[in-house]
């Protein structure tokens, strides 16, 4: 009798256990955006392909906030067992460092992984602004200043916004940065006519354009969208070399083992290299774009140097 209670008690411990093991097994991928953000998105084809990867099961993770900080300080304390993944735009390692003052973690905690896609931001305008090229935005800037809006301070549109004004040469008080909570809320503003422009990623406006309740200038890439086949490039606008593109990364805490960052990037190449998967993608203006963890180390080197020289040059600061 005693014995038969001795293994019923062991097994009970063992089924109250499983589900905390199973738990800590499982592939954690930290979103620096909130669900339904494109960002979300990639990380939940990534989640669902895991399984057919030997990588287990895994969950995704939401931790938006302060630019992709809150994200990129929760993976940096995370194990570098390979079973904490951090998906991040790059700014968060390219602009942030030379933004705040105060981070909130240390960049070098962690290493990057892989490139996951990029994407451009697409200058808009409302109707009522009366703009309908590049050319006279430029001169309507330089002549009465504009407002125009982003998803924050520190946001891709900001930034590709005050890189413009920077590269083109326009006076300080041409362009008023308007920040808002997010792209929805940016978006939501330049259709009330509230603010009269912004570089916004279109995933969150395509729709508006085709109906006509705002009017796309400019693609910051150097290649044109698929789903706004008839805007230009700035490159094409006579600003030859113009190219703002901001890519989406995989990260992992410094000290990962290097089998496991291995399996990460081929994990993101094979996810982009899927029919189906492009086609979520480029509903979303992301472009299939995917490097291995040397690729991702030189796309952060170069717009780290980039954004340095605009943050300095703009004044941008984050207290």
């Amino acid at each position: 009798m005693t014995i038969s209670r001795r293994g019923g008690l062991v097994a009970a411990l063992a089924l109250a256990a499983a589900p905390a093991r199973a738990q800590a097994e499982m592939l954690r991928i930290i979103a620096a955006f909130p669900p339904g953000a494109a960002l979300d998105g990639i990380a939940r084809l990534l989640a669902e392909a895991a399984p057919r990867h030997g990588m287990g099961n895994a969950l995704v993770d939401n931790r938006p906030g302060a630019n992709g900080n809150i994200a990129a300080a929760l993976a940096a304390r995370a194990a570098p067992d390979g079973r904490t993944l951090l998906l991040a735009i790059d700014s968060s390692f390219t602009v942030n460092p030379h933004l705040y003052r105060n981070l909130g973690f240390d960049p070098a905690a962690l290493r990057p992984v892989a490139v996951a896609g990029t994407y451009p931001v697409v200058l808009l305008v409302h109707p009522s602004a009366s703009i309908t090229t590049l050319a006279e935005f430029l001169d309507r800037a330089r002549r009465q200043p504009l407002q125009y809006a982003s998803a924050g301070y520190g946001s891709p549109g900001h930034l590709a916004m005050a890189h413009l004004s920077h590269a083109l040469g326009l006076p300080p008080a041409a362009l008023e940065h308007i920040p808002f909570r997010g792209n929805a809320e940016a978006v939501t503003e330049l259709l009330a006519g509230r603010v009269q422009a912004g570089f916004i990623a279109i995933s969150g406006g395509a729709e508006f354009v085709k109906d006509g309740r705002l009017r796309a200038l400019a693609i910051s890439g150097p290649q044109r969208l698929p789903m706004l086949p008839d805007v230009p490039t700035v490159a094409e606008q006579g600003h030859a070399g113009f190219d703002i593109r901001f890519a989406y990364l995989l990260m992992a805490p410094k000290e990962v083992p290097e089998p496991a960052r291995e399996a990460a990037a081929r994990l993101v190449a094979s996810v982009f290299a899927d029919p189906a998967a492009q086609a979520r993608l480029a509903n979303w203006a992301v472009t299939p774009e995917a490097g291995d963890g040397a690729a991702a180390e030189a796309w952060v080197a170069r717009a780290s140097a980039r954004w340095r020289e605009v943050v300095q040059a703009t004044g941008m600061r984050v207290e």
